[in-house]
């Protein structure tokens, strides 16, 4: 499927994927640009609002975050590092920090899928998809949603003691999973959804994980299973590009999901892809005991 140039997956995988170097930092600084723009109008539109003074001073954070950035230019080697930004760290509204915020993930699970799959030969990764029944009010969806994947990871941990039959999900060795939010197309309402990656040492039957699904939700069984192929980091885009697409909703729905959601977690794992560590920082990592010169 071709990809827009400004679609969440290419940015994405144009952050996560590339080594900035002399040659390419103005299409760096050209996506920074695209994404500042976003951000900007996403804060004129906070200014609007009549309930933004019970959030003192988000609206300028999110105008003037990546108004400074300093590059560290490792001239010896040709590469060139974000060394420092003036973050908003306001993700679920800002288009900026949720781009460098997926492409921290992105990198750090695609690493430790990668090192799993060398080591464990015949392991297979799927791109799992798991939905529910739309509804008017998103607090609510999501709360459903969140449940309905507590309870299918409780069944299947409580399966591996012993204490149940097993599921379909039992295939899964580990995974990651994030929470995707957005309006339903034909109804227009809160549509919650979940992208996972999942390893397995057996193929994973759609079918099975769909009446397993219905069972923990109660309403809906709509699944979708996809074996990954081709570059792991790749596979991962639509995962950790959920980030991303909050920056494409409405922005009078983009400020209703901060104001209900914010403070959740929206990538979570479990098995052997639990405990993956990410770095805090936005920056990039510096390089250690390589000559640089910074530039503003």
């Amino acid at each position: 499927m071709a990809q827009d140039k400004e679609s969440p997956s290419r940015l994405l995988a144009e952050e996560a994927r590339g080594i900035t170097r002399e040659a390419n930092l103005q299409e760096r600084l050209i996506r920074y640009e695209a994404l500042k723009v976003k951000s900007a109008a996403i804060a004129d539109y906070l200014t609007l609002r009549p309930d933004l003074p019970a959030f003192p001073g988000l609206a300028g954070r999110v105008q003037g975050c990546g108004d400074f950035l300093q590059f560290r230019n490792y001239y010896q080697i040709d590469e060139i590092r974000l060394h420092r930004a003036n973050f908003c760290e306001n993700h679920m509204l800002c288009p900026f920090c949720s781009m460098r915020r997926g492409a921290k993930f992105a990198r750090a699970y695609s690493e430790s899928i990668g090192y799993l799959m060398t080591f464990l030969p015949g392991l297979k990764l799927y791109h799992v998809v798991l939905t529910i029944k739309n509804g008017p009010v998103l607090l609510s969806r999501f709360a459903h949603i969140e449940r309905s994947i507590t309870n299918l990871l409780l069944t299947r941990r409580n399966a591996k003691k012993g204490l149940r039959s097993e599921i379909e999900f039992n295939k899964a060795l580990g995974g990651v999973f994030s929470f995707e939010i957005k309006r339903g197309k034909n109804s227009h309402e809160w549509h919650p959804h979940i992208h996972a990656l999942v390893l397995c040492q057996e193929e994973m039957d759609k079918d099975k994980l769909s009446k397993e699904w219905l069972d923990v939700t109660g309403d809906s069984h709509e699944v979708w299973v996809e074996e990954c192929s081709g570059e792991i980091a790749v596979a991962g885009l639509e995962v950790f590009a959920y980030a991303l697409k909050f920056s494409t909703m409405e922005n009078e729905d983009l400020w209703t999901a901060y104001k209900a959601l914010r403070g959740k977690r929206f990538i979570r794992s479990f098995g052997n892809l639990r405990g993956v560590e990410i770095p805090e920082s936005l920056e990039d990592d510096p390089i250690e005991e390589e000559p640089y010169y910074d530039m503003l």
